[in-house]
């Protein structure tokens, strides 16, 4: 297979042999250039100096007297001039967003020498455009009438009036703003390559050789065309054209866009010959469906087997071609080994990178610290995360760690910056900078910091310094950019104008990987193939939304007016990567394309359309292939631990007087055998995390709390309604201790409780939640009194024998009160209780139930345990549920087929049964087994262990 560089080559070298150091060869990339000076050397023999090698870019602006401006200070300019044309209120923060805009379409026009006066014109009369613009094409004159035809009926809420406003003043806005900038020697590229190019005739620029060869372009702008029939009037200009015969004569296919007006407008050399006809010729082509984005490039090593015999170890052999540039790293690690080398042609953006994310943690850390009177704050979630990044993972890691499980322990919504000086690193990251102009210095200050402490300790890890060394060129740059729109143009700007521009900068910069060019497989992007050709080529992520690529810029400038004037639009773009596409499969010989069919974001999940043309509209008719993998996807095996004398013993261990077997755990072994063991057993912690806002425990705890201490005072004493009336309009009090609790059990302040405490946000919503709750439960107690405390969070316990052995059974009953001869059980509920009735025992031991009457055992429990102090008193259990104090039918006892019923009652069935079950749970033969009822576990702190949630 000849390439086409090769072919160019050979032709050049046999035109000037002898004159190589006078001509200048002109090509869309530097890469380009790089294949095209191998195939160059091959045929020179002796010692020679070679011909110039450059871009059209570089060789264009190298004749231009004005520097390139940096966006901020572009924009900076033309917001002046755009206050003082419009008289616009907008601030500068608000004004950037269309500035860039603004900003792309004057850079469009210049490139594109259109007559900004005319484009930026109100035609009133369409009969205008044909006497005004009679310099345009009949298609374009059409285009114009549909646009302003269809403006002179459109009147929507006044947006005809509000857009002519503006549009009446960019043509004044445009000329004075590229005015002030050729004062300043600044500009942008489009108005750099119209000065350059309006000036032909009249500057003298030196165009010291004497051929300029145009090689493998494509898509040109006005002034690159003007430029190249200027060097076509002095004879000093060349060009060769890549393409087949093939889609060039095809009219519908929009490869051939751009070529057909290029070889007619700038014909190649009669006598240069190449391939072209090389796209219908017989092809191994496979389009392979994936359906995962990342897995396509499990495609590759298949690839390489089936070439095998083809593959040559020759950079121009085989090619890995990333639509989807964010495959890179699973196309290197797809590789394998046996490929000696490779070489990567496209840098490694920083964006992919874990210092961009570390920086993007300090932008958010910027954007959200707020000052307080302990200085400045953030947000927990901000500090935890810049503290755990892996960056910092060597960097006082211990003193960390304790911080943030102090953080957790304490509820610490929001952090005080100051306090966290573990290290100088930490401290710099953490004294955050007050003024945007500082913004930059505190990230070259942590970066630096960063490099340093890498480099101390000599990690093996060299890109990870050459990003850090990357970005911080890149800050740097901003930096001196920022700080001089600051200061000589004494604009001010925000902090959403900073971190845009600090994102765009840092996505400009990637960093080369260490390869030789010329030497094995190339993994490339779509631009860098351009004049490229290999024999073996995988395209990674051809979809629809890759390739083409579907992004256009945002433009003030209408479709219909852009299609009018000759400006590049989403059908221009289509046309590029047509051709893309074509130029790169046309001599290949075995080509493999990969499509992800998953339908994610703004992934369609389907085929390029270059895949269907292939498939319908070619000579070739390509395998359609699907990518499967095999997954084991074994059933989650059932855990049950089995019974052992060392359970026992531990079980044993654990059982006292003072820590007897709790109704609770009673229940989580009725409830789930596998978490009583992890619970109880083996004693596993549950995960500690922050809380945001009260949850549910902790709300009981201080409700629980509170009440105590309400009806602390009354213990052994009669409560008559006039006590309960004076707590409910001792509203302060009531308040005071509710947020004392609050203080304990959520802040983790110690007692006693000191100080002023602020509550906000939702733990203000939950205060009042507390007081509402409160205050009804005191209502309802003051219609039972007078009542006497016996009683408040006092442990009640007995001891069960089970055989040779006693186990001691009871727990804290929240309160024990006697209302007219009648012993009350009490527990207090702050959850949902779905029931306070049951039909018989059984149904209240019933194992691994699938609606547990948990509440309804715990208090019958608790009435069984108070049995030992209480003689011949009866007994009533009572619940008082938070969710049904307001119900007009409240009632607190527990019934037994709906009806009351005193505990002495059922006491021997219920002891009967109560026995047998703490006898299984102490017996050598017992298994721990999971529960049947998976939605139980999905709130389960141990349910990562079991694999269910």
């Amino acid at each position: 297979m000849e390439r086409f560089l090769s072919q160019c080559a050979k032709y050049i070298f046999e035109k000037h042999e002898h004159g190589l150091k006078d001509i200048c060869l002109v090509f869309p990339n530097r890469r380009a250039g790089v294949f095209f000076t191998h195939y160059l050397q091959k045929m020179v023999k002796t010692a020679v100096v070679g011909p110039k090698i450059t871009t059209v870019n570089e060789l264009i602006s190298s004749y231009s007297p004005l520097q390139k401006g940096e966006k901020l200070q572009l924009i900076s300019v033309l917001y002046d001039i755009f206050c003082l044309h419009t008289k616009t209120t907008e601030t500068f923060d608000e004004f950037y967003f269309w500035g860039e805009i603004l900003l792309t379409d004057f850079n469009d026009i210049d490139r594109y020498l259109v007559n900004a006066k005319d484009l930026f014109s109100n035609i009133a009369d369409l009969k205008e455009i044909e006497s005004v613009f009679d310099y345009l094409t009949a298609d374009q004159k059409k285009a114009l009438e549909q646009f302003w035809g269809s403006m002179a009926v459109s009147d929507k809420k006044g947006f005809k009036e509000k857009y002519i406003s503006i549009w009446d003043k960019l043509y004044p806005v445009y000329t004075d703003f590229k005015k002030q900038l050729a004062e300043k020697k600044i500009a942008y590229p489009g108005m750099m390559d119209r000065h350059i190019v309006e000036n032909l005739d009249k500057e003298n620029y030196n165009l010291a050789f004497n051929k300029y060869y145009f090689i493998g372009l494509n898509a040109l702008n006005a002034c690159e065309k003007k430029f190249f029939n200027h060097l076509q009037q002095l004879g000093k200009s060349e060009f060769l054209w890549d393409y087949d015969e093939s889609y060039l004569d095809d009219l519908q296919n929009e490869a051939s866009y751009f070529m057909r007006a290029n070889l007619t407008e700038f014909p190649p050399p009669e006598d240069f010959s190449f391939n072209s006809s090389g796209f219908n010729m017989k092809k191994n082509i496979k389009l392979v469906a994936v359906s995962s984005v990342h897995g396509q490039a499990q495609q590759v090593p298949l690839f390489l087997v089936e070439t095998k015999q083809q593959y040559k170890n020759e950079f121009d052999n085989t090619a890995i071609v990333l639509a989807d540039e964010n495959l890179l790293f699973s196309a290197l690690g797809a590789i394998p080994k046996q490929v000696n080398k490779v070489n990567v042609t496209m840098g490694y953006s920083v964006r992919n990178s874990v210092v961009y994310g570390f920086l993007m943690l300090l932008v958010n850390l910027l954007k959200n610290k707020r000052e307080a009177a302990e200085g400045t704050v953030a947000y927990h979630r901000y500090v935890t995360d810049v503290l755990n990044h892996q960056l910092l993972g060597q960097t006082a890691t211990e003193a960390s760690k304790k911080y943030i499980s102090e953080l957790k322990y304490s509820n610490k919504i929001n952090v005080p910056l100051k306090e966290i000086d573990f290290s100088p690193l930490h401290l710099q990251i953490f004294t955050l900078p007050e003024h945007i102009n500082d913004y930059s210095s505190y990230f070259l200050n942590v970066l630096g910091l960063l490099y340093k402490q890498l480099k101390a300790l000599e990690t093996s890890n060299m890109m990870l310094l050459e990003l850090l060394y990357s970005i911080y060129q890149a800050v740097e740059k901003l930096k001196t950019m920022v700080d001089d729109v600051l200061q000589e143009q004494k604009r001010e700007i925000s902090n959403s104008v900073y971190f845009r521009l600090f994102s765009q900068y840092l996505g400009q910069v990637s960093v080369a990987f260490e390869g030789e060019p010329l030497s094995g497989m190339q993994v490339m992007g779509i631009l860098e193939t351009r004049c490229l050709d290999f024999e073996n080529i995988i395209i990674l992520g051809l979809n629809e939304n890759q390739w083409p690529r579907k992004f256009t810029a945002p433009s003030f400038i209408p479709f219909n007016l852009r299609l009018g004037f000759g400006l590049p639009g989403i059908d221009e773009q289509d046309a590029m990567y047509g051709y893309y596409f074509y130029r790169l499969v046309q001599r290949a010989k075995n080509i493999t394309a990969t499509y992800s069919v998953v339908k994610e974001g703004i992934g369609t999940g389907e085929l390029s359309r270059y895949g269907y043309q292939l498939q319908y509209d070619s000579l070739h008719k390509p395998q359609m292939l699907n990518l499967d993998f095999v997954f084991s996807n074994d059933p989650v095996k059932e855990i049950r631990i089995p019974g052992s004398g060392d359970i026992v013993a531990k079980l044993m261990a654990n059982n006292s007087e003072e820590h007897p077997l709790s109704p609770s755990a009673i229940n989580t072994y009725l409830n789930c055998k596998l978490k009583f063991y992890f619970q109880y057993v083996v004693k596993l912690p549950e995960p500690e995390e922050l809380k945001e806002e009260i949850d549910g425990v902790v709300f009981g705890n201080i409700f629980h709390d509170t009440l105590e201490e309400l009806y602390k005072p009354f213990v052994g004493r009669v409560v008559e309604k006039t006590h309960l009336e004076e707590i409910q309009k001792n509203r302060v009090w009531l308040e005071n201790e509710v947020t004392k609790q609050i203080a304990y059990h959520y802040l983790k302040k110690k007692k006693p409780i000191k100080g002023e405490i602020k509550l906000e946000g939702k733990t203000l919503l939950i205060f009042e939640n507390a007081i509402t709750y409160l205050r009804q439960l005191l209502k309802i107690d003051k219609d039972l009194a007078p009542f006497t405390v016996v009683s408040l969070e006092q442990k009640y316990k007995r001891w069960i024998k089970i055989g040779e052995k006693s186990v001691c059974v009871g727990g804290k009953i929240d309160r024990v009160d006697r209302v007219g001869g009648i012993t009350r059980v009490l527990d207090y509920k702050t959850g949902n209780v779905k029931s306070t009735g049951f039909r018989s025992i059984d149904e209240l031991f019933e194992r691994d139930a699938k609606a547990p009457k948990k509440e309804i055992l715990q208090a019958l429990i608790y009435s069984w345990g108070l049995g030992a102090n209480t003689g011949s008193e009866p007994v009533q259990a009572a619940i008082y549920s938070l969710r049904s104090l307001f119900a007009d039918d409240f009632s607190a006892l527990i019934k037994m087929k709906s009806k009351e019923f005193f505990f002495d009652a059922i006491n021997e069935e219920f002891e009967a049964e109560l026995t047998q079950l703490v006898t299984e749970i102490y017996s050598e033969k017992n298994d721990f087994s999971q529960t049947e009822h998976i939605k139980k576990c999905e709130y389960c702190a141990y349910r990562t262990i079991c694999r269910r949630f």
